[in-house]
């Protein structure tokens, strides 16, 4: 017997809203039921394809007793005060990353769904890509023995482009810009592929923006278990999204649909093995969506919940910091003084 559906309502369907809107449709346990939008016309396009309601404010959507959950895919800071309005609902909430611009929000938004025994999910789908799955698998199995250190950029002209939202650009709503907005998708992954991350110290500068925000950072974090990680983040350059994890017996190769891992033998390359993922298309987003229906039909806790949103965050924070005194911020420190 099929279990019925999650009546879920989305908010923010343009751009990233659509790929969670198709998410939602094919997630199987999920049925988008009302959606908002401040771009009407295209918010009565997707409520006519989808069969839902196209609402007229965020208000009239999370007081619909039709509607058991609801999706933020909105600006970092409407998070908090969307979540607040949701709680005092009774709606279940998937919130797209960061979960909010402060570990405060963040903390209140935790401690007000938890008493609410509502589910919180935090948009965290970048550690569900198959390529990440399969290089967690090859670190637990120790393919590459003992791991040694770890590399990463994830960046996007978006900074050189027309079309960048203007609170994107904005410091005080999205504090480092592309460190908040790509680089989190691999401060979260490499905390689920090795270790917490324990230190931050960080580096940031304006090449090419306007009123001279940081577009470009570099951030040099230590795992709980003391391995060191490099992660750059920019606006301002060619596309890159690349993960490298060295270890003493071997080291994998992280691409958005690839995975090569070279494996050593006393120091000297042996084998390199390659796989493919190009046909994962928006596999990541729709495992997500469905976990969230499952979270909310059987009570358990997501795997990226607000415990694990609330660290990323408090990462960034630490750069954010980082970048303010140049000095190395421990991140539980951090968030003991905040909390």
């Amino acid at each position: 017997m099929n279990e019925r559906k999650i009546k879920i309502a989305q908010v923010g369907i343009a751009n990233h809203g659509r790929t969670i809107v198709e998410a939602i449709r094919a997630s199987g346990n999920l049925q988008l039921v009302s959606c908002f939008d401040l771009n009407a016309s295209a918010n009565q396009k997707v409520a006519q394809e989808f069969e839902a309601r196209a609402v007229g404010s965020y208000e009239e959507l999370i007081n619909d007793p039709a509607v058991d959950a609801v999706a933020l895919v909105t600006p970092n800071h409407l998070h908090a005060d969307q979540l607040r309005k949701a709680a005092a609902a009774r709606k279940h909430v998937f919130v797209e990353k960061p979960i909010a611009t402060s570990i405060p929000e963040a903390l209140e938004m935790i401690r007000m769904m938890r008493g609410a025994r509502l589910t919180l999910m935090v948009g965290h789908n970048t550690r569900r890509r198959q390529v990440f799955r399969k290089a967690k698998s090859l670190i637990d199995e120790k393919r590459i023995g003992k791991i040694v250190a770890v590399e990463a950029n994830l960046s996007r002209p978006a900074g050189l482009q027309p079309g960048l939202p203007a609170w994107k650009a904005d410091p005080t709503k999205c504090a480092l810009l592309p460190m908040m907005q790509l680089g989190i998708h691999l401060v979260d992954t490499i905390a689920y592929l090795i270790a917490p991350i324990a230190r931050v110290a960080c580096f940031a500068t304006n090449v090419a923006m306007p009123a001279a925000v940081f577009d470009s950072s570099t951030a040099i974090l230590q795992l709980d278990s003391g391995i060191p990680v490099a992660l750059t983040s920019c606006y301002v350059s060619a596309d890159a999204y690349v993960v490298r994890i060295y270890g003493t017996e071997g080291t994998i190769h992280c691409f958005p649909l690839r995975l090569t891992l070279d494996l050593l033998r006393n120091g000297e390359l042996r084998e390199t093995i390659d796989e493919d993922f190009s046909a994962e298309g928006s596999g990541s987003y729709v495992l997500q969506m469905h976990e969230f229906g499952e979270c909310v039909v059987h009570g358990r806790q997501p795997e990226t919940g607000g415990e694990e949103g609330l660290r990323a965050l408090a990462v960034i924070e630490a750069m954010v910091k980082a970048v303010e005194t140049r000095s190395v911020i421990d991140v539980n420190s951090l968030l003991q003084e905040l909390g």
